[in-house]
């Protein structure tokens, strides 16, 4: 060695077997809202963030609902929502001989019901309002001296109109006016741009949520959007919304519909939630019926990758009140559950509501039919990549490749050992296989195969109960 003798230390990097930063509970959201900049990420990390940075819609629920499901941090985006909210035809029960009419662009999907409280002329009458059908009420409100009232944050106007002959007789108490409104939403080609500013960014995450209901067409945009981001080294997984039950549609004929819906569809990297409850607004207190793909993405992101969404000992599902829509029974469930859909259930004997499964919309031959087997995938096939890279551009001995290559499989089989290991329990096992008959001289090439053993989930439990006599045994 040149100079005079002397110490050389030379530090090494990797001994301690830390990996690289993991997405395991983190998710993104894509939907409709008020505010916020169309397709920036906004981070949330807190529910208080919410309604300043996103202001109200469909997208905000989302988020209220997997807050209280459980997430702890979401990467929401805002879609451009190009598809306008409706309002439905007024209808009325009333003796007061005035009339109310809606108008607006609602920023939601809302039962609403107005009932006046005193009778009377326009600046006399009173009326309370309910946007959940009747489950919660606002203050008693005068009827305003020139008629339109605007109901904050919703998007929707009320008009009252005074019967001319007789304005005292206007309204009267008891009397009530219903309409319904259909949120807005974003089209499959907005959806996409904002699934696209996930996809570029540099943001962790083990699953995007599409927020609003859709149908096959969407589900499969997101597929597509999912084996890209794969083709990228991007393991992720898609989280839909099926469509809730049209006026007059009654709970065997909205769960045919489903089926139909999903007959020709199937990915090993889409859910489908079909979950529908009255839920407790977290925001706003109200009882809204609406899809429970918030609720579910909430205990998903709050469980361990090899954990199912239905593990009873993890408790139900918090802000749930009831299944939707009614009706609903355990054959719906059911059917729902085996064609791919993500539904909810009660157990005889627990209070709440569970997780049926946590579905994948994979064919039945699919190891991907449940989340808890496609997110230790995801993490593995993330962990060993990235444990290959550091071996990118390596020198291979191609006399001695035995021997060569075991710096790669060790690299390799650190992570899995990680996963494997009793404080994780994320797989049971991992393997790493080299074959020794490869020409990586002429090829540059080295080929590898990793086996996961996942871990076993108890779906049925089967129980032998008997007698059996103490004395018969001696």
């Amino acid at each position: 060695m040149p100079g005079l003798p002397d110490v050389d230390v030379n530090i090494l990097d990797g001994g301690l077997g830390v990996l690289p930063p993991s997405a395991s509970g983190l998710q993104a959201k894509v939907g409709v809202c008020s505010a916020g900049t169309v397709n920036g990420i906004t981070s949330i990390t807190d529910p208080e963030q919410i309604v300043d940075k996103l202001g109200t819609g469909p997208l905000v629920n989302a988020l209220f609902d997997s807050f209280a499901g459980g997430a702890r941090i979401v990467y929401a985006v805002r879609a451009e929502g190009d598809i306008a909210g409706t309002l439905g035809e007024v209808s009325s029960v009333k003796t007061g001989q005035g009339d109310m009419t809606v108008s607006g662009a609602p920023l939601d999907a809302y039962s609403a019901v107005v009932e006046i409280m005193d009778g009377g002329a326009l600046n006399e009458a009173t009326f309370r309002y309910s946007l959940d059908g009747e489950d919660t009420w606002s203050k008693k409100i005068t009827v305003p001296e020139l008629g339109p009232y605007e109901i904050s944050g919703t998007g929707i106007t009320l008009t009252f109109s005074e019967f001319e002959t007789d304005p005292a007789d206007s309204f009267a108490a008891g009397d009530k006016y219903t309409f319904s409104s259909v949120a807005p939403q974003a089209s499959v080609v907005n959806v996409n741009a904002a699934v696209d500013s996930l996809l570029s960014s540099s943001y962790l995450y083990e699953f995007i949520h599409i927020v609003g209901e859709s149908d096959a067409a969407m589900w499969a945009a997101a597929d597509v959007k999912a084996v890209e981001a794969e083709g990228n080294y991007c393991y992720l997984h898609m989280l839909c919304e099926a469509r809730g039950p049209d006026d007059g549609e009654d709970a065997d004929a909205w769960t045919q519909a489903l089926l139909d819906e999903i007959a020709n569809f199937a990915s090993t990297r889409v859910s489908i939630c079909a979950a529908r409850g009255e839920i407790l607004d977290m925001n706003t207190g109200r009882q809204v019926d609406r899809n429970s793909a918030g609720l579910y993405a909430g205990r998903v992101s709050s469980t361990n990758v090899q954990e199912s969404p239905g593990k009873v000992r993890l408790g139900p599902v918090s802000g749930m009140l009831a299944l939707k829509p009614d009706g609903l029974n355990d054959g719906h469930i059911l059917a729902l559950d085996q064609a791919g859909f993500i539904t909810f259930r009660q157990y005889r004997g627990l209070s709440g509501f569970y997780i049926t499964n946590g579905r994948i919309a994979a064919e039945s031959v699919s190891d991907y039919q449940y989340v808890e087997v496609r997110r230790p995938m995801d993490k593995a096939c993330m962990l060993v990549r990235n444990a290959a890279l550091m071996s990118e551009h390596g020198e291979i001995d191609p006399t001695n490749l035995s021997q060569s290559i075991k710096p790669l499989e060790a690299d390799l089989t650190q992570p899995l050992d990680i996963m494997a290991s009793p404080a994780n329990g994320e797989i049971a096992r991992g393997r790493v296989v080299i074959p020794l008959d490869q020409d990586i001289l002429a090829t540059s090439t080295i080929r590898s195969k990793i086996r996961i053993v996942p871990m076993a989930i108890m779906r049925w439990i089967e129980l032998e109960v008997g007698y059996e006599n103490p004395a018969a045994a001696r």
